[in-house]
């Protein structure tokens, strides 16, 4: 899962994750409040064969609506989210936003980059929560170039 409000800044994503070769659908919400309705399963999210829950999640800090910190704040005060592993993946390069967002749970912080090679790089990085993690480990299909 992928949330971003930059339409471009997702699409970079995307090509991203498909030149690394990750063969699951990257689900993309623009805000927070989508975020939440996504995983809770919520409105237009109910049906899980088409929504289904991720095995990570990618998440901006500056979005409309409900900001990744508070996003960051819901899913760790549920249990049942206890184990998706939370990449923040934010325009911002003050630290103070990434200690902030590693106190409220985030598993990693790193600043996004419009350069697709630094971001490929970035992606195999990945790999490490989606082996790492025993919540919707099976799930991953991980096959990256060689």
């Amino acid at each position: 899962m992928l949330v971003e409000d930059c339409s471009e800044d997702a699409s970079l994503v995307q090509m991203a994750f498909k030149r690394w070769g990750i063969a699951n659908p990257v689900m993309v919400v623009p805000d927070g409040e989508h975020a939440v309705d996504y995983l809770s399963g919520n409105g237009k999210y109910a049906d899980r064969e088409q929504f289904p829950l991720p095995c990570l999640a990618l998440l901006d800090l500056n979005l409309p609506q409900m900001s990744g910190f508070d996003v960051l704040e819901w899913l760790r005060s549920r249990h049942q989210f206890a184990d998706l592993h939370v990449v923040v993946l934010s325009g911002t390069k003050d630290p103070t936003h990434f200690d902030k967002a590693h106190a409220l749970g985030a598993n990693a912080c790193v600043v996004k980059t419009n350069d697709l090679a630094a971001l490929q790089e970035l992606i195999q990085h990945l790999n490490y929560f989606s082996l790492a993690s025993d919540y919707n480990n099976s799930a991953v299909e991980w096959f990256p170039e060689t």
